[in-house]
């Protein structure tokens, strides 16, 4: 087992090259795969957030190695993760950018969907076009539809 000194820096290069910053509206993930299951436990004890497993593929060669994935989801803690990489990636810069800013622009207030905004679902007929319009998940459009009654019959 090699030493691994885990810093900024390193996890930068490792996103660079073995990582992806995955943008998809309403959802945005950090994920990188790997043969090595340790260096992935290091990066997710490092940055104190995300999961490790080990990637299920079907129709596997035999002679390949086990497949392990480090993924986040947490629009928290993939900001807070963008912020400190910030200046270091080299390769996904552009995307890290585009990812901050959609989370810092991002509605996170309580009430973030209005009535007036949900009306538009009646000439739409579907909640799934809404939430893209809209740029939210398609289960927030549904659970304010329901507090605000907007059901079609």
């Amino acid at each position: 087992h090699a030493i691994i000194y885990m810093n900024w820096d390193y996890l930068a290069g490792f996103i660079d090259g073995e990582g992806s910053i995955i943008i998809s509206p309403p959802r945005i993930r950090l994920y990188i795969s790997n043969t090595n299951r340790e260096v992935l436990e290091k990066i997710r004890n490092f940055v104190n957030c995300g999961k490790v497993y080990e990637i299920n593929m079907k129709n596997r060669n035999k002679k390949w190695n086990d497949q392990y994935c480090w993924t986040i989801c947490s629009h928290k803690d993939v900001l807070k993760i963008l912020i400190n990489l910030r200046g270091k990636l080299v390769v996904k810069k552009e995307v890290c950018e585009k990812a901050i800013i959609y989370i810092e622009n991002k509605r996170w207030q309580r009430d973030y969907l209005s009535k007036k905004e949900l009306i538009r679902y009646k000439e739409l007929k579907s909640s799934r076009k809404l939430a893209k319009e809209l740029g939210v998940s398609q289960f927030s459009v549904l659970k304010y539809l329901k507090k605000y009654k907007l059901y079609l019959s």
